[in-house]
C-alpha cells in the first residue's frame, strides 16, 4: 500500500479497512443489508445499470459497496448520487484482505443478507466465511480467459471450493461457463450474460465531448449528427471550401509500454498524411500520468498538451497529441473520437474494455491481444464494428479509417447494434435474485 501511494496517494488512505478496522457503520440495523463488491474502475462501471435495478427490486433497503482501488472507490461514490433516495442508506469501503479475523470483522460489522461479486474475485477465505455467516452468494458476469484458467488449474485446491460455496455463477458466455467448470465441476453455473453490455454512458460526459469537438483554433463551431460524427454535407456548406476538419485518433486505457509504442508509429506516419489529425492517449491507471507525460516529452516536445491544460480544448497549430489526464471522462473522449484503438490490446494483456467505445457508436481497432474480451471482440469484428491488426499497424489502420467518415459512421451504427444486440444481463440477475431469496 505504501509503494502503491508513492505514485498514487489515495492509497494511504483508509488503510484499516483493508484489516478490517475502522469499517464505516449504518446508524442502526435498519431493514435488509444488500452487498456488492466491485473491486476496481471497470467493475464498478459495470454496475451502472445493476445498481438502480435492484434499488427498483429491493426500496428501502441498504446497500454496501466494496472496492479493492481508488479508483474503482471513487467510480462507486458517483454511481451512488442519484440513488441516495432509493435505498434507506449507503455506505462503502475497501474489501478486508484475505485473512480469517480481517474478514469476520467485516462480516460481523454488516452482517449482509446478500452478496454479488462483479467479475472475477474469487477469494478463498471470504467464501469460506461468507458460508459460515450464512451470505447467500452470487458470482455475477462472471469470466474466465484461457490464460486465467491455465493459472488458477496450479492453485485448484483453493479455487475450487470457493467456486462451489457460490449459491449461483453467473457467467458471461458459454466459454467461461466451461472454462469455470473445467476447475469445479460441481459449481452452480449459468450463462447470464456480460453486465458491460447494460452499462450506461454518462450524458453528461457525452456532452462534453461533444463540446470539445466543437472547438476549433478560430472558435468556429463544426456541425455533427446526433451520433458525434462530424456532418459533412452542413460543414461544407458552411464553412467553405478551405476549413478543415480535425480528426480525432482515441488510444483508450492504455497499459505500460503501449505509449511508447503508439508514440513510434505516430511519429513514423507521414506529416502530410497524418495534419489535421490529434491523437488523443489516455492511460488505464492515474498513477502512470506522469510517466507518460515524460515519454511525450521525449518524443513530441512542445507537440502535446495535458487535458488538464487549462487551454484545452483550444489546440495549437503545432499540437498533435493530447495526454487525457483526468479520471471519469472515457465517455467524453468517445463522444469526441472518430476512432478507437483499444488498450491493452496491443500487449499480451487481454485488452481493455471495447464494449463502452460501441456503445458510444464508435469504431474500434484491436491489436493481436485479445483474450479477456474474446468473444466480444471477436463477435464486434463479426458485426462490423471492429477491426483489428497487427500491434505495429493499428495507428497507421486508425488513420485511413478516419479518412474515409461514411466507412466511420457505417462501422458506428454496427457498433450501436452490436451492443444492444447483447444486452440483458442485468434483467438476469434480477430475476436470479427473485428466484433465490425473496427478502
Amino acid at each position: 500500500l505504501l509503494y502503491r501511494s508513492l505514485q498514487q496517494p489515495a492509497y494511504r488512505r483508509h488503510w484499516g479497512e483493508r484489516f478490517g478496522i475502522g469499517l464505516p457503520s449504518f446508524k442502526d440495523e435498519g431493514p435488509p443489508l444488500i452487498w456488492i463488491h466491485a473491486v476496481s474502475l471497470g467493475e464498478t462501471r459495470a454496475l451502472t445499470s445493476l445498481l438502480p435495478a435492484i434499488a427498483n427490486r429491493y426500496p428501502e433497503h441498504r446497500l454496501l459497496l466494496t472496492h479493492g482501488t481508488p479508483t474503482g472507490r471513487e467510480a462507486g461514490a458517483e454511481l451512488l448520487k442519484p440513488l441516495a433516495d432509493a435505498f434507506a442508506e449507503t455506505q462503502q469501503c475497501y474489501m478486508p484482505y484475505d485473512q480469517q479475523t480481517a474478514v469476520d470483522r467485516f462480516f460481523e460489522c454488516y452482517n449482509p443478507k446478500i452478496g454479488l461479486v462483479i467479475e472475477t474475485e474469487v477469494w478463498p477465505m471470504l467464501m469460506a466465511r461468507a458460508k459460515a455467516h450464512g451470505v447467500l452468494m452470487l458470482l455475477v458476469s462472471a469470466r474466465l480467459s484461457e490464460k486465467s484458467l491455465s493459472k488458477a488449474q496450479q492453485t485448484r485446491r483453493l479455487i475450487e471450493p470457493a467456486l462451489n460455496a457460490f449459491d449461483r455463477i453467473l457467467c458471461q458466455t458459454e466459454n467461461d461457463m466451461q472454462r469455470i467448470l473445467q476447475l469445479a465441476p460441481s459449481a452452480k453455473c449459468q450463462v447470464c450474460g456480460n453486465l458491460k453490455f447494460d452499462a450506461k454512458l454518462s450524458e453528461v460526459m457525452i456532452r462534453q465531448g461533444l463540446q470539445w469537438r466543437t472547438v476549433h483554433e478560430n472558435d468556429l463551431e463544426i456541425p455533427m449528427d446526433h451520433h458525434g460524427f462530424v456532418d459533412f454535407e452542413s460543414q461544407s456548406k458552411s464553412s467553405g471550401p478551405d476549413r478543415q476538419v480535425r480528426r480525432w485518433l482515441l488510444a483508450a486505457s492504455t497499459r505500460e509500454r503501449e505509449e511508447e509504442l503508439l508514440l513510434k508509429q505516430w511519429q513514423a506516419l507521414h506529416e502530410a498524411g497524418k495534419q489535421g489529425t490529434v491523437l488523443v492517449i489516455v492511460p488505464r491507471h492515474p498513477q502512470r500520468f506522469a510517466e507518460i507525460a515524460q515519454v511525450l516529452e521525449q518524443y513530441c516536445p512542445a507537440r502535446w498538451i495535458r487535458r488538464s491544460d487549462s487551454s484545452f480544448p483550444r489546440l495549437g497549430p503545432s499540437i498533435q497529441v493530447v495526454l487525457g489526464d483526468s479520471m471519469g471522462e472515457m465517455a467524453a473522449w468517445y463522444a469526441l473520437a472518430d476512432v478507437v484503438v483499444m488498450g491493452g490490446s496491443l500487449i499480451n494483456s487481454g485488452s481493455q474494455n471495447l464494449i463502452e467505445a460501441c456503445a458510444a457508436g464508435k469504431p474500434v481497432i484491436l491489436g493481436p491481444s485479445i483474450y479477456n474480451f474474446e468473444q466480444a471482440a471477436k463477435q464486434a469484428i463479426d458485426a462490423g464494428a471492429a477491426l483489428q491488426t497487427e500491434s505495429s499497424q493499428v495507428l497507421k489502420l486508425a488513420l485511413e479509417l478516419a479518412d474515409q467518415p461514411g466507412r466511420c459512421q457505417t462501422m458506428g451504427e454496427n457498433a450501436r447494434r452490436f451492443v444492444a444486440c447483447h444486452q440483458g444481463a442485468t434483467e438476469c440477475v434480477i430475476s436470479v435474485l427473485k428466484a433465490l431469496r425473496s427478502f
